[in-house]
């Protein structure tokens, strides 16, 4: 019988993966996700079907992407040997399929893995505690069993690439509201206990305090209500041996630990004394688990534990502990250890700079992938797109990054503020290289968007706003092939800056980390930024930018250059530097897009770059 083409998708995406508060939680939707997906791919190759997309085979044909690779040893009983820890397999495939495979039996597979995995939670914490709710096991079920959306598209045209994307605009199961209470992080589905806080506050406490007791104090924090799927994703890691066959880290690092990496790496190497006393009190506190393995995938850690040591459980610390505000939040921690986390609060106060609360979350995405599938041998691109795979986990690693999902043309990371754009170029670099000579017709670009987070901020709203970026303004308003930048504190956005990457890098250089230096000086005035300067850069910026403005670009940078050589500390800064200096940063704020004969400037200057320049010279300060 003739062969046909599968196209298959697995959703939903973004309240799956993205609806989280920890970092872990982001980790295991993902992987949770990847690992279902694989599993279909896995039936369709072992019906004797070919995964056309996303590359999975070496050039003899043979499974060679990590996770694939043991979903097969697994499902044929072999021994696994190679165990991975991340996503590798994105949530839809394309496939020829001999004309009798039936696609529901991928469906099939999903929900059997995934109900699986839910069983394995269920058996170990809730099915105990269950009878303190309120037809708990009913809501498990309902929640579990309704919850995945598969959509797939047969077609005997190996180039109908958009038919998966015609057959999802046909809505074949929409999710009936739920009933009661809601869970407090996916708020469309009903909380476990089933009792409603305004007639059985008490009931609903006492079932949720069950469940605390059955897993650790700090998996579940007390104003936490869940529902099913969250729940599973929160308890994943401590059942994942039972249904993967290897263990999954059960310690991830959180927004916290990944702000105070540097800070981390710094006190350790200059402030050992004071490490000591810290690391000791933690101790006695209960407060630094030696299995703890918070930092063990940031790079620049492992190395200083290897240099120090005598000092290395610091850096497998609660990140928690390194911030004043978290060690102040009672909600974090056991009400017991009150009055040490005042004692810690002092300890902390001993060292001469405190961590700054900001993280990077970095999301990247290839541009028009589908087009480049129609116009090229799709094995070719395939190919290009799995060495491109192979090379990001090495990038992030270098980088000091912590890698939540690599898989076809997508990257999701979480990264210490300091590295993120660095790491970005170095990605946007790697994709480009991959395909370097394998394509016939078009070019391949990828774009990216970064979020510097406030470690208080909610997950939720850093990814919504990172998949905003990328999706909106990088590749929709600057044109694709670019990156897009906003930070965000506790209350919201406070700034966004784009470019094509052209405007950001020449050769091996980057302009951000130019600036950045150039801003920050050498000197030990020269290291703080004059706030007059950028107060009065606001100011003049609505001059600067109209459409009206009085000044040339040359008369601005002389007019800036003067203000800049105003600060204290810069009296030997020759003149020419000066004026180096701000013609960079003005360039910076120049509005450049992509349109169809290239990169062109809109002639107009946003203010955001330069405060970017300053947020990243300094650590965190906008204004």
């Amino acid at each position: 019988m003739s062969k046909k083409i599968l196209h298959f998708t697995l959703g939903p995406v973004q309240s799956f993966v993205a609806q989280a508060r920890r970092t872990r939680d982001l980790w295991a939707g993902s992987f949770i996700l990847s690992y279902l997906a694989g599993q279909a791919m896995y039936l369709v190759h072992r019906a004797g079907g070919k995964i056309i997309f996303p590359a999975v085979y070496d050039n003899n044909g043979i499974i060679n992407d990590p996770l694939l690779n043991v979903i097969a040893d697994k499902n044929e009983g072999k021994p696994i040997s190679k165990k991975p820890v991340a996503g590798t397999l994105p949530n839809r495939f394309k496939a020829e399929i001999p004309g009798e495979f039936k696609p529901v039996e991928c469906r099939q597979a999903v929900i059997s893995a995934w109900r699986e995995i839910a069983g394995a939670v269920w058996n170990k914490y809730i099915e105990p505690v269950a009878i303190y709710g309120k037809g708990t096991k009913e809501i498990w079920e309902r929640q579990v069993n309704n919850f995945w959306e598969v959509s797939w598209v047969v077609s005997d045209n190996a180039e109908s690439d958009d038919l998966l994307d015609r057959r999802k605009n046909w809505r074949s199961y929409v999710q009936a509201e739920e009933p009661g209470d809601k869970c407090t992080i996916m708020g469309n589905l009903q909380e476990l206990s089933g009792h409603t806080r305004s007639l059985n506050s008490k009931k609903q406490d006492e079932f949720w305090g069950e469940l605390r007791k059955k897993v650790k104090a700090l998996e579940l924090r007390k104003d936490e209500r869940l529902c099913a799927v969250t729940i599973i994703k929160r308890l994943f890691p401590f059942t994942a041996k039972t249904v993967l066959g290897w263990d999954v880290p059960t310690s991830y690092p959180s927004n916290s630990n990944i702000s105070a990496v540097h800070w981390v790496e710094k006190v350790m190497q200059n402030d050992t004394e004071k490490v000591v006393n810290f690391l000791e009190y933690s101790r006695n506190c209960g407060l630094a688990p030696e299995g703890g393995k918070q930092s063990a995938q940031i790079y620049c850690l492992r190395q200083m534990q290897k240099e120090k040591p005598e000092i290395a459980a610091f850096a497998k610390l609660n990140g928690n502990l390194f911030f004043e505000s978290t060690l102040q939040n009672d909600n974090l921690w056991d009400e017991s250890i009150k009055e040490q986390r005042k004692h810690l609060t002092k300890l902390l106060k001993e060292f001469k700079q405190s961590p700054e609360p900001f993280y990077a979350v970095l999301i990247m995405d290839g541009d028009s992938l589908g087009n480049l599938l129609r116009i090229n041998d799709s094995a070719e691109v395939s190919q290009a797109l799995s060495r491109f795979n192979d090379m990001v986990p090495k990038i992030l690693e270098q980088n000091n990054g912590v890698l939540v999902y690599a898989g076809g043309d997508d990257v999701l990371a979480l990264l210490p503020l300091e590295d993120a754009i660095k790491t970005a170029v170095e990605i946007s670099r790697a994709y480009s290289n991959s395909f370097s000579g394998r394509l016939a017709n078009g070019e391949a670009t990828i774009s990216a968007g970064i979020v510097y987070a406030h470690n208080h901020a909610p997950l939720k709203s850093i990814l919504q706003e990172a998949h905003r970026l990328l999706d909106e303004i990088a590749k929709e308003e600057t044109g694709r092939s670019s990156l897009a930048v906003s930070v965000w504190k506790t209350a919201g956005r406070v700034l966004q800056w784009s470019a094509p990457w052209e405007v950001i890098t020449s050769g091996d250089s980057c302009l951000v980390d130019e600036l950045v230096e150039d801003f920050r000086g050498k000197s030990s005035y020269e290291d703080q930024y004059n706030s007059s300067f950028f107060y009065n850069l606001r100011k003049r910026f609505d001059w600067l930018s109209g459409d009206n403005n009085i000044l040339t670009f040359e008369e601005a940078v002389d007019l800036l250059a003067a203000e800049y050589l105003k600060n204290r500390g810069r009296e030997n800064i020759a003149e020419a530097t000066a004026k180096s200096r701000v013609e960079k940063l003005l360039m910076f704020c120049r509005r450049f897009l992509r349109g169809p004969d290239g990169v062109q400037s809109l002639n107009k200057l946003n203010v955001d770059g330069a405060l970017l320049v300053r947020f990243l010279a300094e650590k965190g300060v906008v204004e």
